[in-house]
């Protein structure tokens, strides 16, 4: 397996390379300070493997994620200072198949790697405990949420989820069409969102509906 190392810290990606010389599995190791280096190095030499920091002076880690998924077979792990909840987040759904904080150890990292290359996906315990935090916190607001809504709309966010058109709900609740549709854009104000899928996961995850 060739591997890619994309830090600008010349200490981190030196040390790096060294200790994942000659390890099982890792044949060639290219180093870039940089997105755009590291995409010059990738037009000339396919890897397989790609570790990333986040924090680049060129281009947006999130970005560089999608570009470097956009390349055939490359699977990408984010190795970074950053273990803030939105970090995280915006690398997972650019495409990141694992995400360590730099506080991992090698044997963490080594792991990941294992377990990338192999198509699962790998996060750090500081990373996993981040994002069961933010989970926690999104639950309780969307409790929250829907606790604050009237009964009425309640009504319509659980018919809505069940899949009820809108002449549905109103048949269903003996309220008119243009009632129905002023609590849904409501209920869509509320959740900042102009989707029923959305109001749909809310509903599910609240437990007003059944998934």
């Amino acid at each position: 397996m060739d591997l890619l190392l994309i830090d600008d810290q010349n200490v981190v990606r030196e040390a790096l390379a060294l200790a994942l010389q000659g390890r099982p599995g890792i044949d060639t190791i290219l180093q870039a300070e940089c997105a755009r280096e590291a995409l010059a190095l990738l037009d000339r030499h396919a890897c397989q493997l790609a570790i990333l920091e986040l924090s680049l002076p060129d281009q947006a880690g999130s970005e560089l994620i999608r570009r470097l998924k956009a390349r055939e077979g490359l699977r990408v792990i984010v190795l970074s200072t950053h273990r803030d909840e939105f970090s995280i987040a915006e690398a997972m759904r650019a495409g990141a198949d694992g995400y360590l904080s730099k506080r991992a150890s090698l044997n963490d990292l080594l792991g990941a790697i294992e377990s990338v290359v192999h198509g699962r996906g790998a996060l750090s315990s500081d990373v996993s405990a981040a994002m069961v935090r933010a989970m926690q916190r999104r639950e309780v607001a969307e409790g929250n949420m829907v606790a604050a809504l009237s009964e009425r709309e309640r009504q319509v966010l659980r018919l809505l989820a069940l899949g009820s058109s809108a002449k549905e709900v109103a048949a269903q609740l003996s309220i008119s069409v243009k009632t129905v549709e002023t609590h849904r854009a409501r209920l869509c104000a509320k959740v900042a969102t102009n989707s029923v899928a959305d109001l749909t996961r809310l509903a599910v995850r609240s437990g007003l509906v059944q998934a």
